[in-house]
């Protein structure tokens, strides 16, 4: 969580390196929020300044993306994969964006992606551990949408099930191989319905139907 620090002084100054030595920081990674001046006498008596402290966003977002990308780095390399990265920092929304490509992708996709969602967990763990709990880092792979495939998926069963129902066909539309592959290969576990792939002015589409019997 983001801390904020109220302090209380005679000088501003005083208080900027009060609230360094409290936050770890530099006076230049900190947001200052005036809360009361009194300005006191001519020599300064009774003078009294109230200040809340935290530190600036993108200095929080920056940490957390950069101790995430060097435990990553560090266990990318121990495991051998052939991955790159590419982070995206939200500051508005609070948000650090991990974003993998490279041919070794494959392997955190298998299972509808279980393990970059493990991943996920473990890294936000360890970050956590190091700089405490703050801004969630996410983790996706280049041009796949996980949560679509997800629901993709499930538009498939439930047409599955209608189909041996009503016995109608169904069409399921996908946008691109990937989405073409998963889809055929939930169709081929069932042997009952068969599939065809066909395009029209919307793009592809994959035709079920019951097999003639």
């Amino acid at each position: 969580m983001e801390r904020v620090l109220e302090l209380e002084g005679k000088s501003l100054d005083q208080l900027v390196e009060r609230a360094c030595q409290e936050l770890n920081c530099v006076p230049q990674d900190l947001d200052i929020e005036i809360l009361e001046f009194t300005p006191g006498g001519m020599l300064g008596t009774g003078r009294k300044i109230r200040a809340n402290f935290k530190i600036k966003q993108e200095k929080i977002l920056s940490e957390r993306a950069n101790r995430a990308l060097s435990f990553l780095k560090e266990l990318l390399y121990h495991m051998e994969f052939n991955l790159e990265t590419q982070t995206n920092i939200n500051k508005e929304r609070m948000e650090i964006e991990i974003t993998f490509s490279g041919e070794d992708t494959k392997y955190l996709l298998q299972n509808g992606g279980e393990a970059l969602n493990a991943l996920e967990f473990l890294l936000n763990k360890v970050v956590a551990k190091s700089l405490g709990v703050g801004p969630k880092i996410s983790l996706k792979v280049k041009g796949v949408n996980l949560e679509r495939e997800r629901r993709l998926l499930q538009a498939v069963r439930k047409a599955l099930e209608l189909i041996k129902t009503d016995k109608r066909e169904r069409s399921i539309r996908v946008s691109s191989k990937r989405e073409e592959r998963l889809v055929l290969g939930l169709i081929k576990e069932d042997s009952s319905v068969e599939a065809e792939t066909k395009e029209d002015s919307r793009g592809k589409k994959i035709v079920l139907r019951l097999k003639s019997t």
